[in-house]
């Protein structure tokens, strides 16, 4: 009798074993996380198009860029705005920009004694500040502004603000001239002064992707601009 209570006994706890085992919850099964596939985004690009070997004027104390149309008197000046007109008439052919010639032939011809003492009285300074190669001087310097003007990836903006200021070229009176020259050269200087503040921008942009996505570049980049500063100050 002792014998069948004990078996029993050990029925009902294997019994009741079962029922809790059967009760717990199977472990959810383990799965490996998805690799996600590395995206690296696209280099920052020039604004414009520009060249990336831009180089950016600097700025000046005045908040002023150190271009070619710096430290001028008033008839270099307008001088300067002439030069940007005639660029303006021969470059901006689009059909927007038809009366630029118009405009540029009419504020020459209704401004040729003025425009022909600013130039001869330009000429005299290269003399005074040249000596014998003065002329040289002089055609060096116009041919970097005339290149300055026609700085390709600018060529849209450039020709809009240059429609504007044509406009008011051609009724301009002789003693407005001064105060005209100075407001124009602002005005056409604006696309580039956008530029030079954007394209800053990217090269902050660039830099920053570099150090993130590409470190090999970004330290190429450092050391190209560590032989470059040091070419420069040795010169």
């Amino acid at each position: 009798m002792i014998q069948g209570t004990k078996k029993l006994r050990l029925l009902v706890a294997a019994a009741a074993i079962s029922v809790l085992a059967a009760c717990q919850t199977a472990p959810a099964p383990v799965i490996a996380p998805v690799a996600q596939p590395q995206y690296t985004p696209r280099a920052p690009t020039t604004p414009f198009g520009a060249s990336i070997n831009t180089i950016v004027p600097m700025m000046r104390a005045d908040g002023l860029r150190q271009t070619i149309n710096r430290d001028l008197g008033p008839l270099e000046t307008l001088w300067h705005v002439r030069a940007a007109l005639n660029v303006a008439a021969l470059s901006c052919t689009a059909p927007q920009y038809a009366r630029l010639v118009d405009d540029y032939n009419a504020f020459i011809r209704n401004n040729a004694k003025y425009l022909r003492n600013a130039n001869s009285a330009i000429i005299s300074k290269y003399r005074r500040e040249q000596g014998s190669g003065y002329k040289q001087a002089h055609d060096r310097h116009q041919t970097s502004l005339y290149n300055f003007w026609s700085f390709s990836p600018l060529r849209r903006p450039f020709c809009d603000q240059a429609v504007q200021v044509s406009q008011r070229a051609i009724v301009t009176k002789e003693d407005e001239m001064e105060a005209f020259g100075a407001s124009a050269l602002a005005e056409l200087e604006k696309p580039f002064n956008d530029f030079y503040l954007a394209y800053e921008e990217y090269e902050r942009d660039l830099d920053a992707w570099r150090r993130q996505y590409a470190p090999e570049q970004a330290r190429d980049a450092a050391d190209e601009t560590i032989n470059t500063t040091g070419l420069t100050e040795g010169n």
